[in-house]
Order: structure tokens, then C-alpha cells, then sequence
């Protein structure tokens, strides 16, 4: 909770600063993240709002206090459930015609028209506004009554298909906008959102930024009203061309929204849309995307269905194309390692000849010694000499032995890996191609939302990876069975490092069994165990400070583990 208000805080001091221009946009991204993560939490809190109410609306007895907590109920689910703000608002006009009360009558006729112009219910809403008398409206209800008239043409001009139509709604939305600015203060907030809006749809981008600017201080922040106008903003900057600033005020609306467990949504999915759009951030644009498709499916409206499906769509066409590239790029892999293999072979076939070249060289040596012996004692004047001469032949010898136990045990563990490589290749070979077997039977069968799923989660990624260092740890543990020992007995008492799993290694002992088999590079261990270089950097420095001896020889001496005297 204190990270979440000390984010607000500091994206408040941005917007009322104007510093916007200056704020990174990867740390709004985090930001936004945060509260994706943490809406659950905004959701209970409504939830629990929303309980209370309904508790107490069940409990009355009488048409007057039901109407209160049916409206009070009504104005909570306007933005969270669609379909309960729709029954509350119709159990008002039940109430209020019971009561004989037209006025509450009509306010609640006015406030279910409006409803279901907002969501997309767009031949109800003109029954329910036209059913409406003029003669019982109040100076307030024929403001919401024109903002509703203006809003609903408007909404029907925009996804009419006909171009007569179209030209027809949009000429009706006109008309009630003009009656709507000719009663509205000019220093109120609809009048500058209606105003900026329209300048905003002529064109006149600078002349809508600064009725934004005098609507942007009449928006509570945190409110529902400051989401609906930075949404509105970045589409003002959105027509300046200024991409950053687009998104900057998408992050503040969706910021809104989610903190406010507002399900009526659009910030989310349009920033989601831009970013796959022009950076191809597929990754974020997915979770933005994934995570407004669960809202708008939990407010249960056509309308916004309709919106995000074309985007949802070229985001699935986006990772069809990844897929595709990632399994092309699988079969170079696999073609690459075909000619290692190759090459590998030849390699051990000259190993293996160099071997038997040396097994003869070591035989003659061996053969030369005994001569000497025997010659030893009929020289013995030149006993000295031959002495010198054999120490250097003894010396001689130990290095070739040397050598060839280090060419024992290079090939043994070469013998191992490539054994172990080639089953291991051979199962992932297997995996993809039931993968794609099983991505191939959903999309034959039209299910594309059991494709997102299974290619939205990171769990098939974090199997593979323990599943590749457990086959590390057990193919290393069998070669060096006694590495753990031995590495323990470099470091200080006290200082030993003791895995918590039995035949397991931990990422400490994983660095250095890595060292151990000739891998020294921070940057390919950083590779193989998903850290970065930095961090492997910082694991192998504090290691080397708990050495017994010279931490420079540390390494040195754990790569001679394993090696027979």
C-alpha cells in the first residue's frame, strides 16, 4: 500500500507540473503493472461496498428507502456489472411508479437511457429517451437528457455503416451538443469536455488542448470523470502525432480504472493497441490486452466485445507468426547441432588415434627404461649421467600420463553430454511437436481463446528449465560425485555451501560445477541459468572471498576437482 500511494503521489506531481514530457515511460509501465497486479484488491473493496449496500436494500420494507439503495446500487455497478446496473436502475422505475412519483419516475427512465447508450444498446436507449416527457424534466435532467441525445447519435453515427445514416446521426448528435454548450457554464466540466471533444473531431488540436487544460483542473483525480478525461487527452495527442504523450494520459486513465474497479473500460486495450501497433511490444501489449478482455467480460457488454476482438485477433496472428518463426529457427538449431555432431565425431575418431599413438609411445618408453636398467649396471661409470637422464624420462613420463588421464576424463564427460544432449533433444523434439500437434487441433476447431491460454502462460517455459537443470545437476553429480566435498573444502569453516535439495545443486554450486567443466565466461553462465552477467559477476566474487587460500587460485584449484593424482 505505501509503494501504491507513493506512486500516485509522484504521477500527481507530474500532471499538475506539466513534467509529463519528462517522465520515463518504462516507469509508468511499472507502475500500471503494480496496479494490474494489486486489482484484485480494488475489486474486494468494491465487492465489499457493493455487499454492504445490498444487505441493507434487502432489509427495507418500504418503496421509498428501496428506491434510495436500488439508486445508490445502480450508480456502484454503472461501470463494474452492466447487467446489474441495469436491473437496479429498472427496480427504481418500478418503485417510483408505485409511489406515484413521476419525477423519480422520469430521473430513472433518464438514467437507464443513458445506460444503454453507453453500452451499446442503442435501439432501447432511443425508445427509452424518446418515452421520456419533456415537460417533467428538471435544468438538471435536460442537461443529462441532452448530453444523452448528443452521446447516443453520436455512438450510432460513428459505427452506422450507412453513409446516409451516419451523415443523419451525426447531424442530430450535432444538434443536441450546440443545445447543450448554449445552457452550459462556460467554466463548467461538461462544457469543456464537450468542447474538447468536438475541437478535437474539426481538427483544431491546439484550440482542444487548452479546453482540455481548463477541463483537466475541474477532474478530480482518482475519479471516474478524470479517467474519462485523460482518455479523451490522448486522443487529442494522438492527432498532434505526439505518440509519448498519447500514451502517458492512456496510463493515467487505465491507472484510474483499474484503482476505481472500473470494468467499463477503453485505456487499457487502445494503449495495448499502440504498443503492438508501433513499438511491437507484443508481450505487454498481450498482458494489457488479456487483462481489459477480463474486465470487459466481467461488465458483460456487447459493445466493447466487438471493440477489442479485431485486436485480440492480430495479437493471436502476431504469435501465430512467432511461432512459426521460433520453429523455423528450431530446425536450423537442429541442423547446426546435425553438423557439431559431425564434427564432433571427427574429433573424437583423431582423439582416439592420437590415444593408441600415445598407448605405443608409452609402451617404448616403458621398453627404453627397462634397456637403461639393465645398461645401469653394466655403466657404471656413467651412472650419474644415466640417472639425470632418467629423472627427465620419468618427468616425461608423468606429464604424458597426466595428459592422458585429462584426455580420459574429457572424453568420458563428453561421452556423458552427448549421450544425455542427444536424449534430451530428442524429448524436446517430441514436446514442440505435441505442442504444435495440440495448437493445430484448437485452431482447426475454432479454439482460438484455448490457444491464448495455453501460449499466454510461462509455466511450459519454467517446466523445461528446472526440468534442464535437474538432467545438469544428475549428469554432473554422477561425473564429479564428490564435487560438493571437494568445493566445500576450498571455502572457510563455516562458510560451506549446502544445497537443500540431495543430488540437487544450488545456483552457487551450479556456477562453478559450469567453471568446473570449462565454462568461464560470466556472460554464457548468465545464458545457461537466466541471470545476468552482473549478477554472476557478483555470485562469483563473493564465493572467491570465502576461499581458504588466495581467492585468485580459487578457480583455479575448482577446476582440477575431480582430477585423479
Amino acid at each position: 500500500m505505501k509503494r501504491c500511494l507513493l506512486s500516485i503521489i509522484f504521477i500527481l506531481f507530474c500532471t499538475h507540473f506539466s513534467w509529463a514530457n519528462k517522465v520515463n515511460m518504462d516507469s509508468l509501465y511499472r507502475v500500471l503493472d503494480a496496479a494490474i497486479d494489486s486489482s484484485s484488491i480494488y475489486k474486494k473493496q468494491k465487492l465489499d461496498a457493493i455487499n454492504t449496500l445490498e444487505k441493507q436494500y434487502a432489509a427495507v420494507r418500504n418503496d421509498q428507502d428501496r428506491y434510495q439503495f436500488a439508486l445508490s446500487l445502480f450508480r456502484e455497478y454503472i461501470a463494474f456489472v452492466n447487467d446489474s446496473a441495469l436491473n437496479y436502475i429498472q427496480v427504481c422505475m418500478e418503485c417510483a411508479e408505485r409511489m406515484g412519483r413521476k419525477d423519480l419516475q422520469t430521473q430513472s427512465e433518464l438514467a437507464l437511457a443513458y445506460q444503454l447508450a453507453d453500452t451499446g444498446f442503442y435501439p432501447e436507449a432511443e425508445i427509452h429517451f424518446k418515452a421520456i416527457s419533456k415537460d417533467l424534466l428538471t435544468d438538471d435532467m435536460v442537461i443529462t437528457y441532452l448530453k444523452g441525445m448528443n452521446h447516443l447519435y453520436g455512438e450510432m453515427g460513428y459505427y452506422s455503416h450507412d453513409k446516409r445514416l451516419r451523415d443523419q446521426f451525426f447531424s442530430k448528435s450535432a444538434a443536441f451538443r450546440d443545445s447543450l454548450l448554449q445552457i452550459l457554464s462556460e467554466d463548467s466540466y461538461s462544457y469543456n469536455a464537450l468542447k474538447s471533444v468536438e475541437l478535437n473531431n474539426q481538427g483544431k488540436t491546439e484550440e482542444a488542448l487548452k479546453c482540455s487544460d481548463k477541463w483537466m483542473k475541474l477532474a478530480k483525480p482518482g475519479s471516474r470523470d478524470y479517467a474519462t478525461m485523460s482518455f479523451y487527452r490522448s486522443e487529442i495527442f494522438r492527432n498532434m502525432g505526439d505518440t509519448d504523450m498519447e500514451r502517458y494520459w492512456l496510463v493515467m486513465s487505465a491507472l484510474t480504472d483499474i484503482r476505481q474497479a472500473i470494468m467499463d473500460q477503453a485505456a487499457l486495450w487502445s494503449l495495448a493497441n499502440s504498443l503492438m501497433n508501433e513499438e511491437g511490444d507484443l508481450d505487454r501489449a498481450y498482458k494489457y490486452m488479456d487483462f481489459s478482455w477480463e474486465c470487459i467480460s466481467y461488465f458483460s457488454t456487447h459493445m466493447r466485445s466487438w471493440l477489442v476482438t479485431p485486436i485480440l485477433t492480430r495479437i493471436n496472428d502476431k504469435y501465430k507468426q512467432n511461432l512459426h518463426q521460433a520453429y523455423t529457427n528450431l530446425i536450423w538449431t537442429i541442423v547446426a547441432i546435425s553438423f557439431l555432431l559431425i564434427g564432433l565425431l571427427m574429433l573424437l575418431f583423431y582423439v582416439s588415434k592420437k590415444r593408441r599413438q600415445l598407448s605405443v609411445i608409452r609402451n617404448e618408453l616403458k621398453n627404453a627404461n627397462d634397456e637403461l636398467g639393465q645398461l645401469n649396471y653394466q655403466l657404471s661409470a656413467k651412472n650419474h649421467d644415466l640417472s639425470e637422464a632418467n629423472q627427465k624420462l620419468s618427468n616425461i613420463n608423468e606429464q604424458l600420463r597426466q595428459a592422458i588421464i585429462h584426455l580420459n576424463d574429457s572424453n568420458r564427460v563428453k561421452d556423458e553430454y552427448i549421450g544425455k544432449f542427444l536424449s534430451v533433444c530428442s524429448d524436446y523434439i517430441d514436446k514442440l511437436d505435441n505442442y504444435r500437434i495440440k495448437v493445430n487441433r484448437k485452431l482447426k476447431a475454432g479454439q482460438q481463446a484455448d490457444v491464448l491460454r495455453m501460449t499466454s502462460s510461462e509455466q511450459l517455459k519454467e517446466d523445461e528449465l528446472k526440468e534442464l537443470f535437474d538432467h545438469f545437476d544428475d549428469i554432473f553429480l554422477r561425473l564429479f560425485p564428490t564435487f560438493i566435498d571437494d568445493f566445500n573444502a576450498l571455502l572457510k569453516p563455516g562458510e560451506e555451501i549446502v544445497p537443500t535439495e540431495k543430488n540437487h545443486l544450488n545456483t552457487d554450486l551450479r556456477i562453478f560445477a559450469l567453471i568446473r567443466l570449462g565454462i568461464e565466461e560470466s556472460s554464457k553462465i548468465a545464458e545457461f541459468l537466466r541471470y545476468s552477467p552482473n549478477s554472476i559477476y557478483a555470485y562469483r566474487a563473493r564465493i572467491k572471498n570465502k576461499a581458504i587460500g588466495n581467492r585468485d587460485e580459487f578457480e583455479k584449484l575448482v577446476k582440477e576437482i575431480g582430477i585423479k593424482g
